[in-house]
């Protein structure tokens, strides 16, 4: 077992042992490798730190906090690529917090990072020369003035001999990062994830997926393949740390190069022989649907000995469907490894011991309804629900199934919230309310009701309403059956959306914007799709308002909510005035507000709702010449532009009348996925390659 008590003195002691061992590998759109070397990461994580050290030391005010004993923060602003790691490792070394943040979009509205941003209040930004020169200080309002870093810039130290001294002022309490996950912007919730949390957690990954320690003396070093944004939880952690922990080396690539081509992904895996990579539920689907079966003949998948899949509800389906698709490339089931994880318990929460085929569960639909669990006798009936198995708590960790109004532990086959505590679950959020302050300390109201209402740890002493350590509320609802736990649900209305977190209250202010008067009441609800769950919308509009501009206002509405939160709604759905149900007091019942995307709700006005062809296969694309001459190209142009018109129809969902060849893409509502699907579409049918930002040059 690794016994460092901080990650910075756990990377130090790998750089001095096998300095010249590849850490860190990125694959550039046009497939350059730019690497890092274990001893190269060290070298330029010293040199960020150095530089921030010299900063604060010329801006001695800069050390005043608004929260006592805080170190200053850094928010770290990177694109896809190398750099955001030694900034990530330079901010620890240098007593600053690091605050990984989504990547700030041109000319965009950028709410979330400014919710992060007014929550931590950050002294610095940490960035590269580039992102520095062309970022819109105006659209990031709360951190206007604050000074930035460019970390591919920096000047080596004069005195080399400072890079082999041991990292010091870091302790198994100090604050590894801040992890802006699950809050609305209203409502920002960064994680405090302390180095002890985090070298819990990385440790519970390495024995949860059953992998050994790399030695300096092991002459070959296993690799790992990952395509996850860095500021996310499973990108950050399951994608670099953990790797670096054990030893891996680490290939990345851009999370827009795998959705425009997810066989990408998976070239990679056989390019480097990876033994592990793993992404959210959304990403086996596409892979099965995008990629054909001739395709995957050409593909060589068995060195994959852990494929780990979490983030959002992983649907038995898409695990199937991937399964069968890939078979021919020497995938096997036994490697999956399907796992339950959150932000606030670092990450890696629940999983198996070692990967294994899924254990899938064929449940009554009924009993699921009623929080009372029965195993289906017919897995192949409309009434059953097939449930994937996410294992047991990892490492040291505990769980309990609880009634989230009596606070009572309930038995097996009873559907309650998921309790957890344990090493790795965090001291609670950055400028923490009462509320929150009862999530994370969280005490059950009397002894366990059944053997099986927890599991982990010592339950033979623990688990009792006089049991000192609390719990962490997750807001989730499960249950356990044969000692695993199966997912069901969740107490509050997140939506989840390829892997992305989106509060309700965010995308309803975002169309309230438009006009409140004639569209008085909003709600957002997570609908299904063919890719999992997808974003759905309601909107009551006034008896005042004439039909024959609601297809106008749908597409203000879905422009609306993509420049916003890139997300499209799956459906938008117009309905009278005192349709959408609200509580006493006038609250939202969003739950019961999916009733009305059924095809027979009788309140509806008008609606819309995307195409279920993105399950399609790609379009092909009429026969072009093989060697086209000038006279040529305006045949091309046109055939080609018809192939995008029919592209349009069938995947993007979009009404053929609507659709004028001298529009803006993003006119038509088509959030970055669907962009960059259409790229990756087009790169397909005409084998050539294309950048993703190619529909956002030549927007036409």
């Amino acid at each position: 077992m690794n016994h460092h008590p901080d990650f910075p003195s756990m990377l130090f002691d790998r750089a001095i042992a096998h300095p010249d061992r590849t850490a860190i590998t990125f694959l550039s759109e046009e497939r350059h490798e730019i690497s890092l070397s274990y001893w190269e990461l060290w070298k330029r994580s010293v040199d960020v730190a150095n530089t921030i050290g010299r900063h604060f030391r010329l801006q001695s005010d800069s050390q005043a906090d608004s929260q006592a004993g805080a170190n200053p923060r850094a928010l770290l602003l990177f694109p896809p690529g190398i750099d955001f790691f030694p900034a990530f490792l330079g901010a620890q070394l240098a007593n600053c917090i690091p605050v990984p943040t989504n990547y700030p979009k041109p000319y965009r509205e950028m709410p979330r990072l400014n919710s992060c941003a007014r929550d931590c209040t950050p002294s610095i930004i940490l960035s590269d020369a580039q992102t520095l020169a062309t970022l819109d200080r105006s659209k990031l309002d709360p951190a206007a003035d604050v000074p930035g870093i460019a970390v591919d810039q920096l000047q080596a130290l004069a005195s080399p001999d400072f890079y082999g001294q041991r990292p010091t002022g870091i302790s198994a309490n100090s604050t590894a990062f801040l992890q802006y996950t699950s809050g609305s912007t209203s409502d920002p919730k960064g994680v405090v994830v302390s180095q002890q949390n985090l070298m819990s957690n990385l440790e519970a990954i390495r024995t949860g997926f059953g992998l050994n320690w790399v030695r300096p003396t092991d002459q070959t070093v296993a690799t790992s393949v990952f395509w996850l944004p860095h500021f996310h939880d499973m990108g950050l952690i399951g994608g670099v740390l953990a790797p670096l922990y054990i030893g891996f080396r680490t290939v990345l690539m851009s999370p827009q190069s795998f959705v425009r081509r997810p066989i990408q992904w998976l070239r990679m895996v056989q390019q480097y022989r990876a033994l592990v990579t793993g992404a959210p539920n959304f990403a086996f689907e596409l892979c099965a649907d995008r990629i054909s079966p001739q395709q995957a003949q050409g593909l060589d998948l068995s060195s994959l000995r852990v494929m780990f899949c979490g983030a959002e509800p992983i649907r038995a389906t898409a695990l199937r469907a991937f399964e069968t698709r890939f078979a021919t490339a020497g995938f096997s089931p036994e490697a999956f490894y399907p796992c339950y994880g959150l932000a606030e318990s670092t990450l890696l929460a629940c999983g198996g011991r070692g990967p294994g085929r899924p254990h899938v569960l064929a449940a009554d639909r009924q009993s699921l309804r009623q929080g009372t669990v029965r195993v289906a006798s017919n897995a192949n009936s409309a009434n059953t629900a097939s449930l994937v198995a996410c294992g047991q708590p990892t490492g040291t960790a505990e769980m309990a199934i609880v009634d989230p109004e009596s606070r009572r532990p309930l038995p097996e086959r009873q559907i309650g919230e998921i309790w957890l505590r344990g090493p790795s679950i965090a001291a609670g959020y950055w400028k923490m309310t009462q509320e929150h302050q009862d999530r994370f300390h969280a005490t059950l109201e009397s002894k366990r009701t059944g053997l099986s209402a927890f599991w982990g740890g010592d339950a033979k002493s623990s688990n009792t309403s006089g049991d000192s350590q609390p719990y962490f509320r997750t807001g989730d609802l499960g249950f356990l059956h044969n000692g695993q736990l199966y997912i069901t649900g969740r107490i509050k209305e997140l939506i989840i959306v390829r892997g992305r977190n989106y509060f309700p209250q965010d995308i309803e202010a975002s169309v309230l914007q438009i006009d409140s008067q004639q569209f008085p009441r909003v709600a957002a609800v997570s609908i299904d799709g063919p890719r999992g769950e997808a974003l759905g919308v309601v909107i009551e509009t006034s008896r005042r308002f004439e039909s024959g501009k609601l297809p106008s206002f749908v597409r203000q509405i879905r422009r609306q909510i993509i420049d916003e939160h890139d997300v499209d709604p799956r459906e938008v759905v117009i309905v009278a005035t005192g349709s959408i149900p609200v509580t006493t007091s006038g609250k939202l019942r969003r739950n019961d507000s999916r009733s009305l995307f059924s095809p027979d709700a009788a309140a509806v006005l008008h609606r819309w709702c995307r195409s279920n062809a993105t399950e399609s296969p790609p379009i092909d694309l009429p026969a072009l010449p093989d060697a086209p001459t000038q006279h040529d190209f305006q045949s091309i142009r046109d055939r080609v532009c018809e192939w995008m018109v029919l592209w349009l129809i069938v995947r993007g969902g979009i009404d053929a009348e609507q659709i004028d060849v001298a529009r803006r893409f993003e006119d038509y509502g088509l959030d970055s996925l669907m962009a960059i699907e259409l790229v990756g579409d087009l790169e397909d049918a005409c084998d050539v390659e294309l950048t993703p930002t190619v529909a956002m040059r030549h927007p036409t």
